[in-house]
């Protein structure tokens, strides 16, 4: 039958846009509801996004007035600034099992970018490189962290069979912390880098933690830069963020390197809250924020995703990244029994060494795929 497609301009069809995943996936174990209203909220012509990046035109297809599908056809106008192109983006795509639902939903988010002078298609962004993005291709039974994306294994096929390439591959890694013990190749260096530099850890300050986010902004543009596809978080975005960060951080697992009392890297684990979404499942929606809360402050998750890990170049020449990974696997091991390092890409192999090297499983796989944007045929 004839799909129809409904633009979600106001906050109640933006409300219908976030939950219908839910109601496509309500019956799989693994599937995570995110925040009440968190992704309206992105949705929201006065979002972060909207304000400093671009547009999001998000739509729900409907087969006979029920949603059968959703996605969002995404403008970045940071991206093509900073990579000097004309990239348009899909994101927040869920889909029926049925190729030509979804090949309904591609040609939807393609007509939006065409008439405003895109010249690809890339996705899924959820919605820039710097929040959710990929579709999971591999792992589709462990439940995914804060911040990584979850969908069912048909996802792929309905993108492949929609002309997609895959342009760029990510892994995530589990840290059984609980049966691992510290990476004993790094300790004797760890001891005389500590000896040798002064370094220290201390915890995030969270009354100053707009300053401590300075750190945390430099460390992550200086680290992901020659990551495929990255564009810069800005200062704004580390500020709009604040309060969400300050709302789930666990300061011992957020971490600041110092030396010589000079701020020098971050190692940043968030909880996995997760953890908590998925137990609310259960809960009615409208009552799911009060039970979320109530859980964030009874029950600290066992596990954790780490967010931002590293150094600012000027302090790379040390020996502070050996002795900073095995501090932060150290404390790791005190509050958690697991963590999951992503979103690595293919190309960092640095990391992905590193992961093997301490003890990382590979649970999930992400790609990203593309697709050029055809001229309409006169």
């Amino acid at each position: 039958m004839t799909i129809e497609f409904l633009a979600c301009e106001t906050p109640r069809d933006r409300l219908r846009f976030e939950r219908f995943p839910e109601r496509l996936h309500a019956g799989d174990p693994v599937f995570t509801p995110p925040f009440p209203g968190s992704i309206a909220k992105i949705l929201a012509p006065d979002s972060a996004f909207h304000k400093r990046h671009g547009k999001i035109f998000p739509f729900l297809a409907l087969r006979n007035g029920v949603p059968v599908g959703r996605i969002a056809a995404i403008i970045n106008h940071s991206h093509n600034s900073y990579h000097k192109d004309q990239t348009g983006f899909f994101g927040f795509f869920d889909c029926e099992n049925n190729v030509d639902t979804a090949r309904a939903l591609f040609e939807k988010a393609e007509s939006v970018l065409r008439d405003a002078g895109m010249t690809a298609l890339r996705g899924p962004y959820n919605p820039s490189v710097n929040d959710e993005c990929g579709l999971l291709v591999w792992g589709f039974d462990q439940p995914t962290c804060v911040g990584l994306t979850w969908n069912p294994s048909y996802y792929e096929n309905l993108v492949l069979k929609n002309g997609f390439d895959r342009k760029m591959s990510s892994h995530g890694f589990d840290l059984p912390l609980h049966r691992l013990e510290g990476p004993s190749r790094l300790r004797p260096l760890a001891e005389r880098v500590a000896k040798r530099t002064k370094a220290r850890l201390r915890a995030i300050d969270m009354k100053n933690l707009a300053r401590d986010l300075d750190i945390v902004q430099e460390v992550y543009n200086a680290t992901l830069e020659r990551n495929w596809g990255f564009v810069p978080i800005a200062k704004e975005d580390m500020d709009s963020a604040a309060d969400e960060f300050r709302a789930i951080a666990y300061p011992p697992m957020m971490m600041i390197v110092e030396q010589d009392g000079v701020n020098a890297g971050v190692a940043l684990t968030i909880p996995n809250i997760n953890e908590h979404l998925r137990v609310i499942k259960k809960t009615p929606w409208i009552l799911r924020p009060l039970h979320f809360l109530y859980l964030l402050k009874t029950r600290r998750p066992l596990t954790g995703r780490q967010i931002v890990y590293g150094l600012a170049p000027r302090f790379r020449k040390n020996g502070l990244h050996a002795w900073l990974t095995y501090q932060h696997f150290m404390e790791a091991k005190v509050h958690l029994r697991h963590a999951e390092l992503g979103w690595i890409q293919e190309t960092n192999t640095e990391v992905m060494e590193l992961s093997d090297l301490i003890g990382g499983e590979k649970i999930h796989k992400w790609d990203i795929y593309e697709r050029p944007i055809q001229l309409p045929t006169p």
